[in-house]
């Protein structure tokens, strides 16, 4: 008897358990196709739509859709998502929209019509290289050479080696003169440690005469710098001068005019001075200088 009832309790347990599995089963199955009827609605949409974005949502959408759902159905969508994405590949070549291009080829499957699409990253190729070759040119004539680099980087390594060689050669050739300018500015300024770093960033074989006289004068330039004094005098010819002054404690410096003439320094300097008069006088004089300051010779003194 209890063998019965055990049994008997077996059997619907069993019984419930099938039933509720099958509903809940039924029930996941039903909402699954539910979710792929939307889905392929949804995509039949973004693929109308024809945008970039558009695609590339179609395109992950699909990837989502059950294996089992309307394989025949999902099929043609995909050769529609496909063929759109051709069609607008070409659309924008034509129109030089080349990024977008770009974008609608990646969402071609590498499957479909495989020729067709190597065509047109082939054109593709050819016309961002040559587009890219153009603003480089641009820019060299406008003597930009930040931008002048960013786009000459763009042009692939293996595009027109003759052609990206030459003009590799006049991005470098502009990169060094506008360094060289460079220095020299910052060498009039008297910002000789930055002159001395842009000067060295300059490429060995670039014009070498000019690159060692720059250094050369760069050098000169710090000399003639350490040899004047707070009030832009040559302390030294000042000492000098001061020599064979009525009255030494009344110098006045005015102004020092510098010029460099191979070994030696041109120098005028104006001064005030009380003479053997008592009376306060401007005068000039004028000398040729050692390069550490000392005098070569007077060349014209007057009150």
């Amino acid at each position: 008897m209890k063998k019965a009832i055990l049994y008997f309790l077996g059997v619907i347990i069993l019984l419930f358990v099938g039933t509720v599995s099958y509903f809940f089963f039924a029930g996941e199955i039903k909402n699954t196709l539910q979710f792929d009827d939307s889905r392929f609605v949804s995509i039949q949409k973004f693929i109308k739509q024809g945008k970039v974005e558009s695609l590339s949502q179609a395109k992950l959408q699909l990837s989502l859709i059950a294996n089992d759902y309307k394989p025949d159905s999902v099929l043609l969508l995909k050769e529609e998502l496909n063929e759109v994405a051709l069609a607008n590949a070409k659309v924008c070549l034509q129109k030089k929209w080349l990024g977008s291009c770009q974008k609608y080829i990646d969402l071609i499957d590498k499957d479909y019509k495989a020729d067709q699409v190597e065509v047109i990253k082939e054109k593709l190729f050819v016309v961002v290289n040559e587009e890219n070759i153009s603003k480089t040119k641009n820019y060299l004539k406008e003597r930009n050479i930040s931008k002048t680099k960013v786009y000459f980087a763009k042009i692939d390594t293996t595009y027109n080696r003759k052609k990206v060689d030459a003009l590799e050669k006049k991005v470098i050739q502009l990169d060094n003169e506008l360094k060289v300018e460079k220095v020299i500015e910052l060498m009039n300024d008297k910002k000789f440690d930055d002159a001395k770093d842009v000067l060295s960033k300059v490429d060995e074989d670039y014009d070498i005469k000019t690159t060692e006289s720059l250094a050369e004068e760069i050098k000169l330039k710090e000399e003639l710098e350490d040899l004047l004094d707070d009030e832009g005098a040559v302390g030294v010819f000042v000492e000098y001068v001061k020599k064979d002054m009525n009255d030494p404690e009344s110098f006045e410096h005015v102004r020092t005019l510098i010029t460099e003439k191979g070994k030696y320094l041109n120098v005028m300097m104006k001064y005030r001075e009380v003479n053997s008069y008592g009376a306060k006088v401007l005068t000039t004089v004028e000398a040729k200088l050692n390069r550490d300051g000392s005098v070569k010779k007077i060349i014209n003194r007057k009150s």
